[in-house]
C-alpha cells in the first residue's frame, strides 16, 4: 500500500432494529431479500410473502426485543469492534477508518458506500463479521455491496475476507469464552470440567436452502467445532445444535430445544452452551438463549446450564480481526489463515 493511498475497512453485518418502530421495517428487509428466499418469479412474489411473514409474527417479535430493552444492541456493539479495530490496527501503525454496512437496518450498504466515497477511501478491506460463510449471509452481504459499488461507480482497490473460521486466532477467542465458561462456574458444576458437555448452538437455515445452494455453512460450522475441540477441549464432550428457526419447513437440526428435552431426558446434568456462529451478542443470545432455553433447561431438571460471554470487543478477537486486515493487505490472506499454529490459551483447558 503507498503512502497516497487511503485504508478503509468495511464491517458487514445482518443489522437489527434500533427502536420498536424499526421493527416492522427491518424484518420486511430481511425477508424480501432474494438470496434468502429464492422463488421461481420473486419479483412478483417477494413482496406478498416478506408482508405475510412479518405480519404473521410482528407482534412475537416486538414482545421479544421487548424483553432486551426494546432494541437490537449490534449496531452499538458492532462500532464498538470497529473503534477497537482501529486502535488495534493504530498499535501496528496501520491507519485505518472503519465503516459499517448493515444488510437489513441502517447504517445500510449505500450510506456506507458514500461515506467511504466522501472521505476517498482507495483501498479498501471487505470484512464480513460472520466467521463461517453461507450465501444468506455474507454472500448476500457481498451481492449489495457489489449491487451498491456499481450504482455509484465506485471502484477501490478491494479485498475482501469470506470467512475467517480456520483463523487459529478466532478460534482461540472462542476457546477463551469456553475456558472463561467453566471457570465462572466451577463451583456450580457437579463433575470435573472435562465432563461439561459443550453445546454449540448456531443459527440455523431452511434445508432446502443449503441442499439448493450448496451453500457450505454448516460444513464450515462442524469444522470449526472440530478444530476448537481437538486443540483446546480434547476431554470434553461435545453437540451441535441450531436455533432460529422460522415456520414450518424443514431446517437445520437438531434444534436447540429438541436437543435439551433429549439431554434432560438422559439425565445430563452439566451443559455449557456456546453461540458458535456470533461475533457479538442480539436477540439471539440475549433472548433466545438467555431468556428461553436457558430457563427450559431448569424447568426440564437440568441442573447447570450456562452461556459463554460473547466475544464483541474481547481483545483476542479484535487482535483476530486485525490480524485478517493485515493479511489482506500482504495479500497472503488464504495462505495466513490456514497455515497459523494454533494459538494457546494463557491457562490450561483442563487442569
Amino acid at each position: 500500500m503507498t503512502s497516497t493511498e487511503k485504508l478503509g475497512v468495511l464491517f458487514l453485518n445482518l443489522g437489527g432494529p434500533d427502536s420498536p418502530k424499526a421493527i416492522r421495517p427491518f424484518l420486511m428487509n430481511l425477508f424480501s431479500d432474494p438470496d434468502i428466499f429464492r422463488l421461481p418469479i420473486s419479483w412478483l412474489m417477494q413482496k406478498p410473502l416478506a408482508w405475510y411473514i412479518v405480519t404473521s409474527r410482528i407482534e412475537e417479535v416486538i414482545e421479544n426485543y421487548e424483553k432486551i430493552g426494546g432494541r437490537s444492541p449490534i449496531l452499538p456493539l458492532t462500532q464498538a469492534q470497529g473503534h477497537a479495530l482501529e486502535d488495534r490496527l493504530g498499535l501496528d501503525g496501520v491507519d485505518a477508518k472503519v465503516y459499517i454496512a448493515m444488510r437489513y437496518w441502517n447504517p445500510m450498504t449505500d450510506e456506507a458506500v458514500q461515506q467511504m466515497m466522501a472521505d476517498g477511501v482507495t483501498h479498501l478491506v471487505v470484512l464480513p463479521l460472520y466467521p463461517q460463510y453461507s450465501y444468506s449471509t455474507t454472500g448476500s452481504s457481498l451481492n449489495e455491496l457489489d449491487r451498491v459499488m456499481a450504482l455509484r461507480n465506485y471502484f477501490p482497490k478491494m479485498t475482501t475476507v469470506e470467512s475467517f473460521y480456520k483463523l487459529p486466532l478466532y478460534q482461540s477467542a472462542i476457546a477463551e469464552t469456553i475456558q472463561d465458561g467453566l471457570n465462572d462456574h466451577q463451583s456450580d458444576w457437579s463433575c470435573p470440567r472435562e465432563e461439561v458437555l459443550i453445546l454449540f448452538s448456531a443459527h440455523s437455515l431452511p434445508k432446502k436452502f443449503v441442499e439448493k445452494t450448496g451453500d457450505p455453512y454448516p460444513d464450515q460450522i462442524r469444522e470449526t467445532i472440530e478444530l476448537i475441540m481437538s486443540n483446546y477441549f480434547p476431554n470434553n464432550n461435545w453437540e451441535l445444535c441450531y436455533q432460529s428457526k422460522v415456520g414450518n419447513m424443514p431446517w437445520l437440526g437438531p434444534d436447540t430445544d429438541g436437543i435439551l428435552h433429549y439431554f434432560a431426558a438422559t439425565h445430563v446434568e452439566n451443559i455449557l452452551i456456546v453461540p458458535i456462529s456470533f461475533v457479538s451478542d442480539h436477540i439471539e443470545t440475549l433472548f433466545e438463549i438467555d431468556q428461553l432455553y436457558l430457563p427450559l433447561a431448569k424447568d426440564l431438571g437440568i441442573p447447570q446450564c450456562h452461556r459463554t460471554r460473547g466475544l464483541n470487543s474481547d481483545p483476542k478477537f479484535i487482535d483476530a480481526l486485525a490480524h485478517l486486515v493485515k493479511s489482506a493487505l500482504r495479500n497472503d490472506l488464504k495462505l495466513d489463515i490456514e497455515a497459523s499454529p494454533a494459538t494457546p490459551l494463557e491457562v490450561a483447558s483442563n487442569p
